[in-house]
């Protein structure tokens, strides 16, 4: 079709009706600039203003698409055939209209998810710095890990440790010392996800100043409970003696933290001979033989639930820990806390009710 023709014949009715571009335009509800582009041949209406066009300028839709006045009869068939037409092209813009508004809900969906997926990977995962002291460090299958604590969480992040990390020059916190010694301090700058609990270390440098928790002021600040008590056997020596200093809640609710002290003595009146080890803020400990060579090791409940057993074992005054992923049934009852004591045996009566 002729756009300048087209135009023109629109300017031609239009003036015919004494019709102004303002008064059509407003008939149309479009806007006179619209109408001044029709005519001036710059662009076609809308498919779905046709039928109101040429109803406002006494024409019908073949003769505005033609360009010129047909007789009745060749108007008749004409007129059919382009109101088929029409209604296929509209419906056609329904549907194209329709499809157009899908894709835009699917790119705003797509971009939504998007936002929220990095929102979430920027809220799980991040960078940071930290002053700590190490609690573990491990190698499985040739890759060096540490292990830190998250204050107040129960958890222990385990950092994989970067090349430039001299992993052998680390000193863990539990060592054979006497009692109030406290672990060195590391820099440290990792990358961690707070679902996993997993990251990676790229400096892990001694400050060489101790480390001093939360922990160890809130303890220090209710001042020092001494308990002695005495074991059968721990490390093959007959006369040890143990006591607890600075018992404290557990910050996760789920039990009392305390500091162990075991002593080597000599008789009740002198119990205190030599400190052969300090476990700092775990939730209990049992003496078993767990190596089975006849000699009683320390078996520690921690506080972390990457790591709830560790085994402590002393031999010429070396000090070996290892974390086992679990024990046997009967040293897990043993290191069970209060409150799970009583969980359990709230459980056992909930069944036995149900059972009856």
């Amino acid at each position: 079709m002729d756009m300048h023709a087209f135009g023109q014949f629109i300017a031609e009715n239009r003036r015919a009706r004494g019709l102004t571009q303002l008064q059509l335009a407003e008939a149309l509800h479009v806007t006179d600039k619209a109408v001044s582009k029709w005519e001036r041949g710059l662009s076609f209406p809308d498919v779905t203003l046709l039928e109101p066009l040429a109803a406002a300028l006494e024409l019908t839709v073949a003769e505005l698409m033609a360009c010129r006045r047909q007789e009745r009869a060749e108007q008749k068939g004409a007129e059919e055939s382009m109101q088929n037409l029409l209604t296929i092209s509209r419906a056609s813009v329904r549907k194209e209209r329709r499809r157009s508004w899908q894709r835009l809900g699917a790119v705003l969906v797509l971009l939504a998810v998007t936002a929220v997926v990095a929102a979430w990977a920027l809220m799980i995962e991040y960078k940071d710095y930290w002053y700590s002291s190490i609690v573990l460090k491990e190698t499985v299958d040739g890759v060096n890990y540490i292990y830190i604590d998250v204050p107040n969480t129960g958890h222990l992040l385990r950092l994989r440790c970067g090349e430039d990390i001299d992993f052998d020059a680390i000193q863990t916190e539990q060592e054979v010392g006497t009692p109030g010694t406290y672990p060195v301090g590391y820099h440290l700058e990792y990358r961690w996800n707070r679902l996993t609990y997993q990251g990676t270390a790229t400096v892990c440098e001694n400050t060489g100043y101790p480390y001093y928790t939360e922990m160890d002021i809130v303890g220090s600040s209710m001042g020092m409970d001494y308990n002695p008590e005495t074991l059968d056997t721990l490390f093959g020596y007959l006369d040890i003696s143990y006591e607890y200093v600075d018992a404290y809640p557990d910050p996760t609710g789920n039990a009392s933290l305390y500091t162990w002290n075991f002593w080597l003595g000599n008789g009740w009146d002198n119990w205190q001979v030599e400190c052969l080890l300090t476990v700092k803020d775990s939730r209990g400990f049992a003496n078993v033989d767990w190596d089975g060579d006849g000699q009683s090791e320390l078996a520690i409940r921690t506080r972390w639930e990457e790591k709830p057993y560790a085994i402590y074992d002393l031999e010429d005054g070396a000090l070996s820990i290892t974390y086992p992923d679990t024990v046997d049934e009967a040293l897990a009852e043993r290191l069970m806390t209060a409150k799970e004591m009583q969980d359990a045996l709230e459980r056992q009566l909930f069944w036995g009710l149900e059972s009856d």
